[in-house]
């Protein structure tokens, strides 16, 4: 006789908040990639224009340049912060994971406790139907 776990669906609930979680984390690595994507290529902007601004003789140009280098600056510095906050929203997603990777695996210890105490309980009630087959056998002979 199979036994269904008395608390199944606990367990599902918390299968399923696992792999929300890993999924949670997997995006937000995925979008740190993409931010870091971004930040090189603001650097690589940067060096260009610097390069720029050296070959330039016309004051307008230089003007223009040093503009632009300083709006780059700033978008390098809001990236950098952006992909602090990214990477803080990673560790908390990690933390949940772990959390949520810890709940289930004590869920999944409940499970194997109880199907084990079922067992055993199954294997108690045998032994004694089979003692007591094998004294209702022995009184039949002695009477």
């Amino acid at each position: 006789m199979v036994k269904q776990f008395s608390m199944e669906k606990i367990l599902d609930w918390r299968m399923d908040l696992e792999e929300q979680a890993r999924l949670k984390v997997t995006q937000l690595k995925e979008r740190l990639q993409i931010e870091n994507h971004h930040l090189q290529e603001l650097i690589k902007e940067n060096r260009r224009v610097k390069n720029e601004a050296v070959d330039n003789v016309h004051i307008q140009s230089l003007r223009y340049n040093d503009y632009y280098k300083l709006v780059i600056d700033e978008k390098i510095i809001q990236q950098k912060n952006q992909m602090d906050l990214t990477r803080a929203e990673i560790n908390a997603a990690q933390n949940k994971l772990i959390s949520a990777h810890t709940d289930r695996k004590a869920m999944e210890k409940l499970k194997e406790k109880e199907f084990l105490t079922h067992y055993l309980a199954e294997q108690r009630n045998e032994q004694m139907q089979l003692d007591e087959f094998a004294t209702m056998g022995y009184k039949r002979q002695a009477f």
